[in-house]
Order: C-alpha cells, then structure tokens, then sequence
C-alpha cells in the first residue's frame, strides 16, 4: 500500500467494509447488547491501526533534491576556489557531508540524468544519448517515493523521461518553467520563418554567414530566470503546504549555469575577473595525443584565437551564473527553516555534469571525452538533523548513481529493480573510502548514426555535434578513474592515459609510455569486469509462462 493521505482514507473505507460484514455475522448470532460492544473494540482496533500509519508517514524524513546543470566542480566555493561566490551551497557543504571526487557518468544531460536516477549506467539500458529518454515505466527513485507515500514535486527541465511519457507516475506536482521558456521560443522562430517567406527578413545565404559557436554572451538580462520562477514557485508551495499530511520530495532540475555564458551586471560585479586564473591552453604536441573530437570541436568554435582576458571574461560570466543560481536556493533554503521543516529534510545538491568554460579553448561540454572539468560534479548530502553524520568534505571516490542508493537506504526503501549505486550512508557516518574506482562512458558505434546527434549549421551546438557525425571522433568510450590514475578507452582511436598527481589538468597523455603498461592493463582488465557485471538487469517481475 503506498501510505499517502488518499491511501489512508481508502485504507479507512476498506475497514468499514469489513467491520459492517463483521456486524452483519454477529447480528445473527449474537445479542444486541454483544454486538455494540464488538462494534466498540473493532473500532478502536481501526482507529488505532490507522494512527500507526500516519505515525509511520509522519517519522519519514522529506528530500529536496537540487539538479544544477552543468555546473562543474571546481566552480563551486567548497573546491577552495576563492574566485567564486557561493555562500548558500558553500554553508549546506558546512552542515553537511561534500564531496571533493564526485563523478558523472556522462558528460552531457540526458545520459547522466536517467543515470542517477535510476542506478543504472548509460550502457545497461542504452540511455547513451540526448535523444533516447526512458519511459514512464522505468523503475527510479522519484517513482519509488511516490510509491512510499511522498508527495513528489518536480519542478523543472525533464531531460530523462519521454514526452510521451506520463510525468504523474513518477510525481504529484508538475511545474516546469523551463518547457514554457522553450514553447515561447519555438512560437517566436515560427514567427520569424513566417516574416522570411513574407520578404520582411532578408536571409543571409548558409555558406556566407558567420555564426558564433563561442556560446558567450557577457552581460544580458533574463539568463537564468526560469530558474528564478521554478524556485519561487516552490517556495509558494512549501509555504501554502500543498503536500498535505504527506512527506515531500522536491526535485528541482534547474538550468544554471548551462550556457549561454551571459547573466546581470550585478552578479559578474561580484566575481573579481583579475583573480581568476589564465585559462588551460594545450601546446601542438600535446593536442597530437588528443582525442580528434576535442580538436575538431576546438577547430569549429574559434575561441583558440580569443586572447587569455577574453577567455577568463567568459570564465567570470559563467562563475556569476552560479553566484545567480545559489542566491536563490539560499532564499529555498530559508523557506525550509521559516516552515520548521529544514531539521527534518535531507537536501542534495549536485550536478549533472560539468563544462569546459574556455579551457582547452574549448567552450561548453562534449560527449565522449572525460576531463575532470567534465566529470567532476559537486556533489552535498545535508543530513536530516537527527541521522547520524560527520559534517566535513570528504575525498571519499563517488558516482552520481550512488545518491539514489543513499536516498534508498537513509528512508528505508526497497528496491524495485536491480541497480549499481552504492549507500554513502557509511561515508555520512565518517568513512573515508568508498569506491575504489568510477567509470564514466559515451560516443557511439559506427553503424549507430541515429546516435550522431548532428544538427545544421545554424545550431549553436554544431560545432560539437557536426564531430559527432564522424568516425573516429564520435567514437564509443569509457573511463575508469581512481584517486590517482585516469584510463580511457577509446574504440576507434588512440586511448588515453593520465597521472592525475603529476598532471591534473591532463595535458600529457601517456599511453604509449611502457612505464605504465602493466597499470594500463590492470585498468582494462577491471573495465572488462565492470561490463561483465552491468551490462544488462533482468526484471524482477517474472513473467508466466502459460
């Protein structure tokens, strides 16, 4: 039975059903004086069984779950960068558990989100691309709360489940700004093809046309405020209690600071661009031993020419976005404590992936290579008050599936599936380790062309996506990464390999350097282990045979 206040009442006219076919038996059997004193205790038995549920509803703990996009680890203040502007996120770090190795395990939404989601990696279920979302049938945490009796908001972007899909099995409450932002935009390009074909516009022939593939913008009002609207609108409904007697889930899928690199002068005023630290250029021998996407990317976008101030204006802009996103999740913040119920509810901060922002003179992200600026996520687990833990930042390694596991374990929930997150429950406690290795994947095979992604020219993504077109640069690969060692196999190319002590920044790829074969060949041997043991789930439905 899912224990949510609809349950309870059904729960209450199912036992009235049986204490009047109770009543009925006994009349017949029994003296009037005998039946009003069963009536009595049966219903003192009901009354006192349905005070236990709604005990057992009211001990559950709620969630706020906060998905940023696109926000990259060391962009965040508890990374020690003192360039940036945090201080919201930067105080949950403070009261509870963060994560200095937390990593993705695909650099872009779609795969990543149906990830987490659900604990399962890209390759299980196929979720390799932007374009190939799972379906409302699925098995994932937001399904398992509601099922335990949450009240599940979800407010903003999908980006793992079809548009097909029903939104109401995984959620009770649907907000999303960000489809309203998009259905706007998709009127006003229609409008503007219309005043094409009507002769208002002139259009510039493709091939003389230049576009700007830099994805900065620098000052510009609006950047982020569907994020404004989906954070007010969630603080209207913790405030007006639309949970009812139930538990909530918050799930908010936000969008900073995904590019475009643009927001107000009041948030770049309060990144000091001469701090921020010359961006990461690769010299020509070190792009040689570069995957050929990052090359062709770079190529295609043209920031390589932009001189070092300009690339950190880019970096600044993008440090204000989030200096933007973590004003107003302190104001949800506050909402939680002015309602009484932040002691009460865990909170998750994360983020899905991460973003170049002009290192490697690359803008934005890509997805089949794994730099840390890509893969590194914040990640914050804000303990309900009660629950043992060790607030600190912990270096513990950590894969984004295994906050679902956690979520799992700390509410005492069943699984519904097979799954690979593991609890961090042990490391909130005081562990130091966790896993001994995180992979991350992406790209496709060959004959896979409706997994290219690729788009026309006009797209401000082509310069990534028209790579994805080819062979070698889209191909399939995969990461295997421990605290000090990076392995990339690469299945139409050269692989790559890093010293992340000696080379942080991963300038040098070592490959073909025999010191490290015997490391490289224990790195694939557990890469083979990994596909042996995740490469598909069998339901835990079983189907009749006759």
């Amino acid at each position: 039975m899912e224990l949510t206040t609809k349950a309870l009442a059904d729960e209450e006219i199912k036992l009235n059903k049986d204490i009047a076919g109770k009543i009925k038996f006994d009349w017949k059997e029994s003296k009037k004086n005998q039946l009003y004193c069963f009536a009595e205790n049966i219903e003192f038995f009901k009354n006192d069984y349905l005070r236990s549920l709604r005990i057992i509803m009211s001990k559950k703990k709620n969630i706020v779950m906060i998905v940023a996009d696109q926000w990259r680890y060391d962009s965040i203040g508890y990374s020690g960068n003192k360039n940036v502007k945090t201080p919201n996120v930067d105080k949950l770090s403070e009261e509870g558990v963060s994560f200095s190795n937390a990593y993705c395990q695909n650099p872009v939404c779609v795969p990543s989100r149906c990830s987490f989601l659900t604990g399962l990696y890209p390759h299980t279920k196929g979720h390799r691309t932007m374009g190939h979302l799972m379906d409302d049938e699925q098995p994932n945490i937001l399904k398992s709360l509601k099922q335990s009796g949450y009240h599940v908001y979800w407010g903003g972007r999908n980006d793992f489940l079809k548009v097909e899909g029903d939104d109401y099995k995984l959620c009770s409450t649907r907000n999303d700004e960000f489809a309203v932002a998009v259905k706007r935009y998709k009127e006003y390009l229609m409008k503007e093809k219309a005043r094409e074909k009507d002769g208002e516009i002139k259009k510039e022939p493709e091939k003389e046309k230049e576009y700007d593939y830099s994805h900065y913008k620098g000052v510009m009002k609006g950047m982020g405020d569907t994020d404004v609207k989906e954070i007010k609108n969630a603080i209207q409904f913790l405030e007006e209690e639309k949970y009812g007697e139930d538990p909530f889930c918050m799930y908010l899928a936000l969008s900073l600071p995904h590019p475009p690199y643009g927001t107000e002068q009041e948030w770049l005023d309060q990144i000091d661009e001469s701090i921020i630290p010359a961006p990461v250029r690769l010299t020509d021998e070190e792009w040689e031993k570069k995957p050929s996407i990052l090359r062709g990317i770079r190529n295609n976008q043209k920031i390589n020419n932009w001189s070092d101030d300009r690339l950190k204006k880019m970096k600044q802009t993008y440090y204000a976005m989030g200096t933007k996103l973590d004003h107003y999740i302190g104001e949800l913040v506050d909402s939680l404590k002015a309602k009484g119920v932040y002691d009460d509810t865990i909170v998750v901060f994360f983020s899905d992936h991460g973003d170049f922002t002009g290192d490697y003179e690359i803008a934005e992200k890509n997805q089949n290579t794994f730099e840390d600026m890509l893969t590194r996520v914040p990640l914050i687990i804000k303990p309900a008050k009660d629950t043992k833990a060790k607030p600190r930042t912990t270096n513990a390694l950590v894969e984004l599936i295994d906050v679902q596991a956690t979520l799992h374990d700390l509410l005492d929930i069943e699984y519904q599936h097979t799954q690979f997150g593991k609890s961090l429950q042990h490391v909130l406690i005081g562990d130091e380790q966790h896993r001994d290795v995180v992979f991350s994947e992406g790209g496709r095979l060959e004959g896979e062309k409706h997994c290219a992604e690729g788009g026309p020219r006009s797209s401000e993504y082509w310069a990534r996506t028209s790579e994805q077109e080819k062979i070698p640069q889209h191909t399939k690969a995969m990461m295997i990464r421990d605290e000090n060692y990076k392995y990339v196999y690469r299945h139409y190319e050269k692989d790559e390999f890093y010293d992340m002590n000696s080379d942080p920044l991963e300038r040098n790829n070592q490959i073909d350097n025999p010191a490290y074969a015997e490391l490289i060949q224990g790195y694939k041997n557990r890469m083979l282990t990994h596909f042996f043991e995740t490469s598909d789930v069998v339901p835990h439905k079983v189907d009749s045979r006759f």
